[in-house]
């Protein structure tokens, strides 16, 4: 028979044991498991809340409105009338009469609303009639042309979207889902289909990041460190790039800032001519796929998608995409995140052909034959 309190002290030798284990020194692959295992777990719980589970956020409760930007009143020009020549007729005294002159009439002063180009473009515009062809959509709204030509010498099918809208609410942003917050995003069409888009192109992914600012249809959502240049449309229609040192997020909200982009770089010096260096980094200047927003004048833009990564398609430098915008006579152009997420609909169908599949985006950049107050 086991003596009595064998058990115990056989509790205690273990006890004992586990002791000495504990003070030896644990092998290095042991060592570098159980880092490996702790950081795992780490990423896991910080990619579940920023990455994985969306997380819908508050807007910073700061709105640009147009209501508040004021805007000269310009007179309508209108010619001098030509005094009307007639025969000269003898007058009372035998003199001859002088041709009578019809008054001049004073210019009756118009005034459009801020981001309103109705009548700065009217002869773009339709009476209300809706023209649409493979290549063309015209509107009471909307004048918008489709074109696409491959460049031999850069190897790579570039897309244009000539845009004039006659009002500024026309180009507008959308939220992938609609949400603003981490993990939202949605396919590019079904986003057209949504919000019944004549173009639709990829944004600056800011879902991709937690820094920049984020600005969309006169809404502050987002005021974080900016490392990039940062774009800005106004209300007004007007467009600025901005380096990031000088960007103060309540001075361009007072301003009347109606879209802001945190992406970059900017493309065109300020006399419209290509750059020959840019702020980013050298990978991001090598050879991708190319999304880039143009700006002509108040009221004028354009989309530019170039695809890449593939066979027939290299896709373009930062240098070839700026040679592209001056020769489109852009005043400013803006790049936009490229790679895999640019993106290209005509309508609620594909354009471009993206690398890859593409893939689905936390933000867009619409055009709707629509105008909001």
């Amino acid at each position: 028979m086991p003596r009595a309190g064998s058990g115990r002290s056989r509790r205690a030798k273990g006890g004992w044991l586990k002791r000495q284990l504990g003070k030896r020194p644990k092998p290095g692959w042991l060592l570098a498991l159980g880092h490996a295992a702790a950081l795992g777990i780490a990423l896991v719980l910080y990619a579940l809340p920023h990455h994985v589970l969306p997380s819908a956020q508050q807007d910073m409760g700061v709105v640009s409105s147009r209501a508040n930007i004021k805007r000269e009143v310009v007179a309508t020009a209108v010619p001098s009338p030509t005094p009307e020549q007639s025969p000269a007729v003898a007058g009372p005294a035998g003199e001859a009469a002088q041709p009578e002159m019809t008054p001049e009439p004073t210019p009756e002063p118009t005034e459009e609303p801020v981001g309103s180009f109705r009548n700065k473009f009217s002869d773009k515009f339709t009476d209300g009639e809706v023209i649409e062809t493979d290549y063309i959509y015209k509107s009471a709204n909307l004048n918008i042309t489709f074109s696409k030509k491959y460049f031999d010498e850069l190897k790579s099918r570039v897309y244009f979207v000539d845009i004039y809208v006659a009002d500024i609410s026309c180009l507008r942003t959308v939220f992938g889902e609609d949400t603003y917050g981490r993990g939202y995003k949605e396919w590019i069409t079904k986003v057209a289909r949504r919000v019944n888009s004549v173009v639709t192109m990829n944004g600056d992914y800011y879902g991709s990041r937690d820094i920049g600012v984020v600005v969309r249809n006169g809404t502050l959502y987002r005021d974080k460190k900016n490392i990039r240049e940062v774009a800005v449309l106004y209300w007004d229609g007007s467009f600025e790039i901005i380096p990031p040192e000088d960007f103060d997020a309540m001075a361009v909200m007072q301003k009347g800032a109606y879209q802001v982009w945190h992406f970059g770089p900017s493309l065109l010096n300020p006399d419209g001519s290509a750059r020959d260096n840019f702020n980013a980094d050298k990978r991001m200047q090598k050879r991708h796929p190319r999304s880039a927003f143009g700006y002509f004048e108040p009221g004028h833009y354009c989309f530019v998608v170039v695809d890449g990564r593939l066979e027939e398609s290299r896709g373009v430098k930062l240098d070839d995409l700026s040679w592209v915008m001056e020769s489109l006579g852009c005043a400013a152009a803006y790049n936009l995140d490229g790679g895999q997420t640019s993106l290209l609909a005509k309508g609620d169908e594909m354009w471009n052909r993206p690398s890859d599949g593409g893939r689905s985006s936390s933000d867009f950049i619409v055009v709707v034959d629509e105008v909001q107050d």
